[in-house]
Formats: structure tokens, sequence, C-alpha cells
């Protein structure tokens, strides 16, 4: 589950005061649904935010939160489905994967810690180390201790793509830690609020992404007003960079299908570093955009993607929106469109 939408269960019932168990995924081998880093919200009566197995595990981890909550001490499970000849609780899940599982007790009492303050980090503009003590010899250092930032006892990598597993010897105690790099959602910037746009606009909420929906024409954001982007705003090409922090944005696409209007746009995108900028149409278009600002051959013309999206024979504006966004998602994931079974995953970046 995106960091986001996990947050806005977690806010939903931290608001009714409701006691909760934390799982964080901690080690995995093999092939499994999800790898190290993810992590899902139960509720005491059992329903759920976030998946680790695609639904197959879900069922029995609401038990053992039952248990957790009971004694209120966290606990470290393992699901080993790595032998051919075993049926999981008969279940046959066929997965051949083993997962490493840290479940810890939430609620009112301790103030939700330590989801609390990693709820507060995941929802802060910046990037954040993060240390969850998944083994320790040393009451000064309890498992499940959350640690933020440039922790020097645990020495956390400056920048791991990949959650690692790693022990540290320190002056009192042995500890192994779950390391893991905690990025913002992604905050796409959409510059055009034509009717195309809608789609899109829908689609990054299922995907827990921030969206801004921009456009010059008071009439079409007048119609996208009832989109659920996170904000919709008038704005003109002259006036983008005074009201909108165009640094912010993870991605930017245009879209107004006006030359003239996207190219305005675009030459205030030429003085930022998105991960992603993008504009709709031909090839022959972006050349002629770039040929008429005077851009060929500079850094920005290799970064500027058009045609945007992966090539998934996308005819309808929601096809278009998932090769859109599916581009997008691939180019900030360290994805290459190629399919899951060209590069295993857990060789990908993660978020």
């Amino acid at each position: 589950m995106n960091n986001r939408r996990l947050l806005q269960s977690f806010r939903e019932w931290q608001a009714t005061e409701a006691s909760l168990v934390l799982i964080t995924v901690v080690e995995t081998a093999g092939s499994t649904y999800s790898k190290a880093g993810e992590q899902l919200l139960i509720t005491a009566d059992g329903r759920y935010a976030g998946l680790v197995s695609g639904g197959c595990l879900e069922g029995d981890l609401v038990l053992h939160a039952k248990e957790v909550l009971a004694s209120g001490t966290p606990q470290l499970l393992s699901y080993d489905m790595r032998n051919p000849d075993d049926e999981l609780w008969g279940l046959g899940l066929g997965c051949n994967g083993m997962l490493r599982l840290l479940l810890q007790p939430l609620d009112a009492a301790t103030d939700w810690q330590p989801f609390a303050a990693l709820a507060d980090s995941m929802a802060a503009p910046v990037g954040q180390q993060a240390a969850l003590i998944v083994a320790s010899d040393s009451a000064a250092y309890p498992i499940g201790q959350l640690h933020l930032g440039n922790d020097m006892q645990l020495n956390c990598p400056a920048n791991t793509s990949l959650p690692a597993i790693l022990s540290h010897q320190l002056a009192t105690a042995t500890v192994e830690a779950l390391h893991w790099q905690i990025r913002p959602w992604p905050r796409l910037l959409l510059l055009g609020a034509g009717p195309d746009a809608e789609a899109i606009v829908r689609l990054t909420e299922q995907l827990g992404w921030e969206c801004c929906l921009a456009d010059h024409r008071p009439d079409r954001i007048r119609v996208a007003g009832d989109w659920p982007a996170t904000t919709t705003v008038q704005v003109t090409p002259a006036d983008l960079e005074q009201q909108l922090h165009l640094h912010s944005f993870t991605a930017v696409v245009l879209m107004t299908h006006h030359l003239a209007t996207d190219a305005a746009y675009l030459r205030c995108l030429t003085r930022h570093q998105h991960d992603y900028v993008g504009v709709l149409g031909p090839a022959a278009r972006r050349e002629r955009l770039l040929a008429d600002l005077k851009l060929e051959g500079s850094a920005f013309a290799a970064r500027l993607r058009g045609p945007v999206g992966l090539d998934i024979g996308a005819a309808s504006p929601e096809g278009i929106a998932l090769a859109l966004l599916a581009e997008i998602h691939a180019s900030l994931y360290g994805g290459d469109g190629s399919g899951l079974t060209a590069t295993p995953v857990q060789d990908r970046k993660r978020a």
C-alpha cells in the first residue's frame, strides 16, 4: 500500500482511539508478494490497511494480531513456504518464499508509537532514514524501537534504496535493525484540465499520489472541480512559478492541447529539476516545442518525454492514463517497463 493511503487509514483509526497492530516485513527469501519494509495495520476487530501477501496470509495475521494486543508485547513471526512438498494450512499457496514479520501493538496509552512518529515522517515533504530494531539483547534497545534521522549509534546508511537488515555492536547491546529510506509519495502536476485529464486524476487518487490540476481557462477549472484532485488551481503560464511551488512536484505532464500554452508552461519547467517531465502528443509535437524554445540538444530536451506513456496499446482516456502513470511509476521506482519476469522484484528500487 502507498504510504499516503496507509497514513489515511491510520489517522482515521487514531481519531477513534482504536487499538492497532503494526506489521512490518523485516526479511524475505525467495518469491514473495511483498518485500522488506512493507507495512500493514490491523485493528482489534480484524480490519486492515495494506497487504503483505495479497490476502493469502492476512486472515492468519488477524489472529496473531489479537494475541499481540492481548499480551501488549511485540512478536516476531515467520512464514516459510519454500518446501514444495508442504501445503501451508492445506491452502497449497505455491509461493516458494519466506517472510519474517514483526508485529507491534499500538494504542492510545502509548500514543500509537512508534507508528505515530513514522506517520509524521511519511507525511514530510523530504525523505528520511529509518531503522526499526527487530532483535536485541538489551532492554535499552527493545524490539520494535524506531530510530529516525541520522542516528549514529545505529549507523543508518545514507542512501538505502532497498530495505536491509543490519547488525550493530553497540557499547551495551547487540541489535539487529531493518534500515530503509522513507520517501515522500509522488506529487503530480497536470498542466491542462481537459476531459482526458479526469481519468489521470482518478487513477492518481487510487494510487495514493497527490495530484495538482492546473489550467489557465476558468471554465475548465470549474468542470474539474468535481474530480478528486488534491488541488485544483487556475493559473496562467506567466504566474505559474509565483502561484505554485514547482520544486515540490515529483512529476509534471503538459496536456493543454494548445501549442503556445504548452510552450509557455514548458519554458518555466526548464528552470527546475523534476524526476519526470512529459508532454502529451506525438514526437513531432515535442520536437516543435523544443525548436520554438531553442532547446534542441539541451539537457532538458534529453529529459523531456513525448509521446508519454508505456506502449500498452492504449486508445481510451482510461488506457492512456494507465500507460502514462505506469511510465511515471517506472521512472520513479527504477522499473524499465519490461515486465516483472525480466527483472526480479527484489532487485527493483522500492519507495
